[in-house]
């Protein structure tokens, strides 16, 4: 169940239930075997097999290099283990703020969208179908008003003339706030 829940929990746990094989040389003699266990409740059957490993001399001492490996490597997978649980911890975090800034920066996008959609509606032009004089009028009106709206930047152009045309002594040679 918790391998179904954490599938990279199997990967790490594979060696933990790890025992290299013992291979020991028996003197010429009366040997006893004891085999242990953790099932008080049930018989069990075990089959011991002993081999002589003279005749094995080449696969003796692979086996033993393989194993070797094998345990440095669950020392290995250990550390691994924790950093690769730190990255995934980031990486899961760093996802969900990248969702998060996207997510933010769609939604600041569709706000400018809809502003700019407010310039771009124009206000419905008034038609009618009266006669052309009116439309002359209408046109001078407009043209009136442009001339009144040049006329007051003007003046407003005049009075910020005259305030930048003021002409302050000002001593070059003398740092500001030295008397």
């Amino acid at each position: 169940v918790a391998a179904v829940k954490d599938p990279d929990a199997a990967f790490f746990k594979k060696l933990d239930g790890f025992q290299p094989c013992e291979i020991n040389e028996l003197k010429a003699g009366t040997h006893y075997f004891a085999v242990y266990g953790d099932n008080f409740f049930k018989s069990v059957s075990y089959t011991i097999e002993v081999l002589s490993a003279a005749s094995f001399p080449e696969e003796k001492e692979s086996l033993r290099s393989v194993e070797g490996q094998i345990l440095s490597k669950r020392v290995e997978l250990s550390k691994f283990e924790t950093e690769y649980r730190e990255v995934l911890s980031q990486f899961t975090e760093m996802t969900n703020r990248y969702a998060q800034e996207m997510q933010a920066i769609d939604e600041l996008l569709k706000q400018r969208n809809e502003i700019h959609a407010c310039y771009t509606i124009a206000p419905q032009i008034k038609r009618s179908s009266s006669s052309r004089s009116k439309n002359k009028a209408s046109f001078k009106e407009s043209e009136d008003g442009l001339l009144a709206r040049d006329k007051k930047q003007s003046k407003d152009r005049s009075k910020k003339k005259r305030w930048y045309n003021l002409h302050l002594k000002v001593d070059k040679r003398k740092p500001c706030g030295m008397d």
